[in-house]
């Protein structure tokens, strides 16, 4: 009888600690979800104009200065295209330094 009563302790112990730990979680969830809707109603008062990351210029605004090394290819570009494009379309000139 004594064994059955211990394990019976201890599962009731356990399913104590175990609802604690639930409302624990459960009032840090709440508090999550109010802060996430605080944040949401926050950015719902930006406009799209304020988020932007930074300004881009329009394509017929770049100044086209750098033109690709290779012979073959005479395609020009702006102010850090150059680069992106010889990463893409000729790695083997990346490689190659």
């Amino acid at each position: 009888m004594g064994d059955y009563y211990f394990e019976f302790i201890q599962q009731y112990l356990h399913n104590v600690n175990l609802r604690k730990k639930v409302k624990e979680l459960l009032k840090e969830k709440s508090e999550i979800q109010q802060k996430l809707d605080t944040l949401e109603k926050e950015d719902k008062n930006h406009s799209f104009e304020e988020r932007k990351k930074r300004q881009r210029s329009l394509a017929s605004e770049v100044q086209r200065n750098f033109e690709c090394s290779l012979n073959t290819c005479d395609k020009k570009y702006g102010e850090g295209s150059l680069n992106q494009h010889i990463k893409l379309k000729h790695p083997e000139l990346v490689n190659k330094s």
